[in-house]
């Protein structure tokens, strides 16, 4: 298969794998040409033809042109058009893809940009799909995100933090995580952001966690030269294959996110709350383990989960394997059989 895709050039990206990892496996399983800031063929002023033309496709060859996860324009708050001159309802016979992204925001631009370019098929991580598909009149797929299996694995480290957490608390959004985090620190140091660096120092956990090697570290965390606290590359991969037991739930607008595979792929066991919002991909003390939202039995799981070696190996030792299923090329080939 012949597939146009137009997409930023996230090769050198440290976080937000799935924006490479989806473009990489286009390539793996179709003949794929990429186009978009970043490559060195790209022409702000290319029309869809133009671009067409450097593919060295010709325009009865291409079976599919896909606008991937980072092609909307993302700065503006009235557009998402990265490139107005590349009109793709000019496109009559090629099926074209649109990958729905950040769906907390600029959603109504992003419906009118999708129905302006005829886009005939709507790819989105988000569980609306079907009430989207009958708001716009537009064919949706619900679609996960996935994993790269080259980029996530198990090294067989030392697992040094008994407890893991890093990344933002969506307090804006929901109360949860930080509900969690007022069971572990001190009131009193409530607002620091992480307990590493010169923090670990101080006194900031409740005195029945001070006994664990807990990592934690929030979005805006510094050490004492301003250096970002929150692990990326491959720090972060270390992080997840450091930890025994990690903390992640849903995104702040229910999204199933790509931690969670992450997690799976690296052997640290995944500490969740119960919700509705795993679409039977995890099952509880199968390839996680589920508190109750109230937190009532939190401090109960997270010391058994820690605890308890064999019941970690047990769960983590499946996690491992169902998460090769989701793997992007997986994904990808799904939207592929479906064209």
């Amino acid at each position: 298969m012949n597939i146009i895709l137009l997409s930023k050039n996230y090769q050198n990206y440290s976080s937000g794998y799935y924006h490479q990892d989806s473009i990489n496996a286009f390539i793996s399983v179709s003949n794929t040409f990429v186009y978009g800031p970043g490559y060195s063929h790209y022409d702000s002023n290319d029309s869809i033809l133009e671009v067409i033309a450097k593919s060295n496709f010709t325009p009865t060859t291409v079976d599919l042109i896909v606008c991937s996860t980072s092609w909307d324009e993302d700065e503006s708050l009235d557009s998402v058009d990265p490139q107005p001159s590349i009109d793709l309802s000019l496109i009559k016979n090629i099926p074209k893809v649109y990958f729905l992204n950040k769906e907390y925001k600029k959603l109504d631009i992003r419906f009118q940009y999708i129905k302006k370019n005829k886009i005939d098929l709507v790819c989105t991580v988000h569980p609306n799909a079907k009430k989207w598909e009958n708001q716009i009149g537009i064919k949706f797929l619900y679609l996960p995100f996935g994993i790269s299996l080259n980029r996530f694995k198990n090294l067989n480290l030392s697992r040094v933090y008994d407890f893991s957490f890093s990344g933002s608390l969506h307090k804006n959004h929901t109360d949860l995580r930080f509900n969690i985090k007022q069971h572990i620190f001190q009131k009193q140091h409530i607002n620091k952001k992480s307990n590493c660096g010169l923090n670990s120092i101080f006194k900031l956990l409740r005195p029945e966690y001070k006994m664990y090697s807990i990592f934690w570290a929030e979005w805006g965390a510094k050490n004492l030269f301003y250096q970002n606290l929150l692990p990326k590359g491959e720090k972060y991969v270390k992080l997840l294959n450091q930890t025994k037991v990690f903390l992640n739930t849903p995104s702040a607008i229910g999204i199933f996110n790509t931690r969670f595979f992450e997690l799976m792929a690296t052997k640290s066991l995944i500490l969740c709350p119960k919700t509705q919002k795993y679409e039977d991909i995890l099952i509880n003390e199968k390839n996680c383990l589920m508190f109750n939202p109230d937190l009532s039995d939190f401090k109960e799981k997270f010391t058994y989960a820690i605890n308890n070696k064999s019941f970690r190996e047990k769960i983590t030792n499946q996690a491992l394997e169902d998460v090769q299923s989701h793997t992007y090329i997986n994904r990808i080939k799904t939207l592929i059989n479906l064209i």
